[in-house]
């Protein structure tokens, strides 16, 4: 099975182009079936892959290679690189896009471009697939362009609207910024170490081949790269925008594609920022900042599809924040358990969207009477990712929080008290939309529980939600196979083992003993820094803001009477309308795109102006004029004086014709005429 692994990304892209190229548009089309199978046989395929993984079935990392291309003394390889984490988000992804597409089954029911939206889902699916399994980072590199390709296509699916046009292009405009800055890192790598591969890269940073200040600068500059696919300050203003897109997208976008992508990056590359400590600094506090920051945007949000993208951009910051603490294994327990949880969220809002036709909340209430399904599945999700007790989001947020704790406390009171606001903000929109008092009694007379293919997915993901942290953390296999040590390690199966040792080989004479000390290394230095405060220190303060902000959220919204909510929200309006404002970063990005007009204006005025005006015009009327000045002594000096000889010459040739006439008399006579004026001339000296 893991050998075939290489199939997981390759058949999404090959029913994205049949479906795209050979189906027939139209409510009515075949073609979603196409890529729901296939999608099917990924997650089968994927499934088999992360449970042998967790039962320890092969000998990770799975490292596989061929030939791609040569260039001088480099050869590039294509292959595959199956680690924990692969395996663990291959099965995420598969199982997210899979239960999203039979959802859209009734979400897009009705829809006339429906094949499109199935292949441009397949398409967005298998770059990230192809990202998660790229064994070189060139590849990985492609991928991440091509999951941005696909985020425009369908974040702007309905493009007819300007809603939607205009969030496709800008969240294609961010991340393109940030994609500048791991493009760049690439190279930079690249011109260190001469190598793209995964494997031979950790082998030489484990030598000491990458350099302090080298790994420095890729670290910065990657991490650039993931806080635009990311969503991290200062690039997460396209996140919110890219609600506009059909909310199936959204649960994907926001799951298990590409605002994870930037976590998987940074994850990846780990080894990278464990020799790089400003880098893993920068990370830690970019993380920080980006979960409080997002976290108080989502506390005056009403459209409900907003507060979940707020909510979406704060959790990716715990999980930065947890790899820039070292807690690694949590960062990514929190990745698998929220994809989960938020992939619920967003599918229920969707069920609530499809009711009631509105995202905003206060159109909303009192739907747990119209749609008990929805209701309790979302219920299950709110209270995951709040984070009490025994669901899944308590499990993996704790882990982060015992590693930020360990890492900087100071660090670890942002953190908790961002924990209690998720629990506050989401437990807000759980009672304002299914409990609070109906705004809109029109809507909710026609409000009513969705389609089995919409209920069903909710339901499975509720169930993963409420045991799946759980059964990977009392198991201890997640741990087991996303362990540093073993990500640091060399790969060792069977069928890799000719390609590694050749890497090793020539990256290092040590390399796979150098990577075990320093996966050693590594492990010791965290247990180390880490600090035991009292075993109910920490969970007893999470257990505490996490009660308090969904105690708080009831008392202002749970009863359907909002007096005092409105009382605050007049009495903070200062706070309130910079939180609506999303802290004027759009205001400050926008600023910086009417400075840029301005400068690009001031430049064409000074090119049209002066470059072109002075120098470019100004010497040709120059040169015009010195043509002119040539052209009149030319033609009344030169060429005169040419012309002039030219006539004196022709002129005393047609005198002597006149004189030479063939007559022999003639001639005779000018002979004696000229003996007779010479004697004259002589005799006379």
């Amino acid at each position: 099975m893991i050998e075939n692994v290489w199939l997981i990304p390759v058949l999404p892209l090959l029913s994205a182009a049949a479906i795209l190229f050979f189906g027939k548009e139209g409510e009515h089309s075949k073609m979603p079936f196409l890529g729901l199978a296939v999608m099917g046989w990924c997650l089968l395929q994927a499934s088999c892959i992360f449970a042998q993984a967790l039962l320890g079935r092969f000998e990770m990392p799975y490292y596989h290679t061929i030939p791609w291309f040569q260039f001088g003394v480099f050869e590039m390889t294509l292959g595959v690189l199956i680690d924990g984490p692969a395996a663990t988000l291959l099965f995420v992804v598969t199982l997210v896009s899979f239960l999203v597409q039979l959802y859209s089954l009734g979400y897009m029911h009705g829809d006339p471009r429906l094949k499109r939206y199935y292949a441009f889902l397949s398409l967005f699916t298998a770059a990230m697939l192809g990202l998660v399994v790229s064994s070189n980072l060139l590849l990985l590199f492609a991928c991440w362009e091509l999951v941005g390709l696909a985020s425009y296509l369908l974040i702007g699916f309905w493009f007819e609207k300007p809603g939607p046009a205009y969030a496709s292009k800008k969240a294609f405009i961010t991340t393109k910024l940030g994609d500048c800055g791991l493009y760049v890192g690439l190279l930079l790598l690249f011109a260190s170490t001469g190598t793209f591969d995964l494997v031979m890269l950790q082998a030489r940073a484990a030598a000491g081949d990458l350099s302090l200040e080298v790994a420095t600068a890729v670290g910065l500059l990657f991490l650039f790269g993931a806080a635009g696919k990311s969503a991290q300050l200062p690039l997460f203003i396209w996140l919110p925008d890219a609600m506009e897109g059909p909310t199936p997208v959204s649960a994907l976008i926001h799951a298990a594609t590409m605002v994870v992508a930037g976590i998987y990056l940074v994850a990846r590359t780990f080894f990278i920022y464990n020799a790089a400590p400003i880098a893993m600094g920068a990370v830690a506090w970019v993380g920080l900042l980006t979960a409080f920051f997002a976290a108080t945007m989502a506390l005056t949000a009403y459209d409900i599809k907003r507060v979940l993208a707020f909510s979406t951009i704060s959790q990716l910051g715990y999980m930065m924040l947890g790899l820039g603490v070292a807690g690694y294994t949590g960062a990514l327990f929190h990745l698998t358990t929220h994809a989960f949880f938020k992939a619920l969220l967003f599918l229920g809002a969707g069920s609530v969207i499809h009711a009631v036709h509105s995202n905003d909340m206060r159109d909303m209430g009192e739907l747990s009477k119209k749609m008990p399904v929805t209701t309790a599945t979302v219920a299950v999700a709110t209270l995951a990712i709040a984070g009490v007790p025994g669901l899944s989001g308590w499990y993996s947020k704790e882990e982060i929080l015992h590693s930020v704790y360990g890492h900087n406390p100071t660090m670890w009171l942002i953190a908790v008290f961002t924990a209690g606001l998720t629990a506050f903000y989401m437990s807000r929109m759980f009672f304002r939309t299914f409990f609070g008092k109906a705004g809109d009694h029109h809507k909710w007379d026609h409000a009513h529980e969705s389609p089995w293919t919409m209920t069903l997915p909710l339901g499975i993901l509720a169930v993963l939600s409420a045991v799946a942290g759980a059964i990977l953390h009392y198991t201890g296999a997640f741990a087991r196979i996303v362990d540093p040590a073993l990500i640091l390690a060399a790969p060792g199966t069977p069928e890799a083992s000719g390609h590694a040792t050749e890497a090793l080989s020539h990256a290092a004479p040590e390399g796979a003993e150098a990577l075990g000390h320093a996966a050693a290394a590594a492990h010791e230095a965290g247990h180390a820094m880490l600090h035991h405060p009292p075993d109910f220190l920490l969970p007893g303060a999470a257990m505490f803001v996490t009660a308090a902000g969904i105690l708080g959220a009831w008392k202002l919204y749970g009863k359907g009477d909002f007096a005092t909510a409105k009382s605050l929200r007049e009495g903070f309006s200062w706070a309130a309308d910079t939180l609506e404002a999303r802290y004027y970063f759009d205001d400050f990005f926008l600023f910086l795109v009417g400075l840029s007009d301005r400068l690009a204006a001031a430049f064409f005025w000074i090119d049209a102006n002066i470059i072109d005006a002075v120098f470019v015009d100004g010497w040709a009327a120059v040169a015009r004029a010195l043509a002119w000045l040539s052209d009149f002594v030319d033609f009344r000096f030169v060429d005169g004086a040419v012309d002039g000889v030219g006539l004196i010459t022709g002129d005393a040739g047609a005198s002597l014709r006149r004189l030479v006439r063939g007559q022999t008399q003639e001639y005779l006579m000018y002979a004696a005429l000229s003996v007779a004026i010479l004697a004259v001339f002589i005799i006379t000296r």
